[in-house]
């Protein structure tokens, strides 16, 4: 099996699948085996309306009504169901890939289901409660920075280029020749911000009080240089504020997603084959 081509099913899955859920326990499946969750997400009620049939599968007037289906998407379904038999009459299925894409579109379902009600009782932060964040700690919040900023991709190109700067060589012309941040174009030139709106972006706190040229650092997006040039009070309270509240508002939702997924460990042990973790 192409492992890029199962990722793409998976991605299928995810976000094709995923909404519709509520099918995968009335279909038969690629193996010929019907699906299965341990809740039923569709009613048994003998009297359903079939809307449309094909070979050994219905497409139920519920299901239309749970995934909101117009014509199109019905005549989409019974193109596709039509491959999906003829494929498992030809034998060209992989039972096992396709009972692992039924079982991830459920459990994808089930968990959007699960993070929809738990993340939606999360509240935004409140002006008041930003304004008291940032009388926490005065430099990180009330003082802005000049910063300039530098991405590459590797490690030894960020040093490289770090060293050759603390020698004299210009900031913003190496940004301007080097750099693969967004303001590369003007020099990395990132303008004037209070410390916690980098932080808050996932950078080390020390970045909030920088004077001068940073270490190296590494993220997901390559490795940063970055050079601060003055500092002046804060001037745009509201900025901050609207900097703040989605990074404070993220924060508040991973922390419900670990207290699910803690009392999830506590209700459901894992246990790992060795070598998997």
């Amino acid at each position: 099996m192409d492992s890029d081509r199962l990722l793409i099913w998976l991605a299928i899955a995810a976000a094709v699948l995923a909404p519709l859920g509520v099918f995968l326990v009335a279909y038969p499946s690629l193996t010929g085996a019907p699906g299965r969750v341990d809740t039923p997400l569709v009613s048994d009620r003998p009297s359903r309306e079939v809307v449309v049939r094909v070979g050994d599968s219905e497409l139920l007037g519920e299901q239309v009504s749970l995934a909101h289906l117009d014509s199109t998407l019905v005549e989409l379904w019974v193109r596709d169901e039509l491959l999906a038999q003829l494929c498992r009459e030809r034998d060209l299925g992989n039972p096992g890939v396709a009972s692992f894409i039924q079982h991830r579109a459920v459990q994808t379902y089930l968990r959007d289901i699960l993070l929809e009600e738990a993340l939606g009782d999360v509240s935004p932060p409140t002006e008041a409660e930003l304004l008291t964040l940032m009388s926490t700690d005065s430099l990180e919040f009330m003082v802005e920075r000049h910063y300039f900023h530098i991405l590459v991709a590797d490690s030894a190109t960020a040093e490289s280029i770090r060293t050759r700067i603390s020698w004299g060589e210009s900031f913003q012309l190496a940004a301007e020749r080097i750099s693969l941040g967004q303001k590369a174009g003007i020099g990395g030139d990132m303008g004037f911000l209070v410390g916690a709106e980098l932080s808050l972006r996932g950078f080390p706190e020390e970045l909030a009080h920088l004077e001068g040229l940073s270490e190296v650092y590494g993220s997901d997006q390559g490795y940063h240089i970055f050079l601060t040039t003055e500092t002046r009070p804060l001037t745009d309270t509201n900025r901050v504020l609207n900097s703040l509240a989605g990074p404070v508002l993220k924060s508040r939702q991973k922390e419900k997603l670990d207290s699910l997924l803690a009392a999830a460990r506590r209700s459901f042990p894992v246990e790992y084959a060795e070598g998997w973790r």
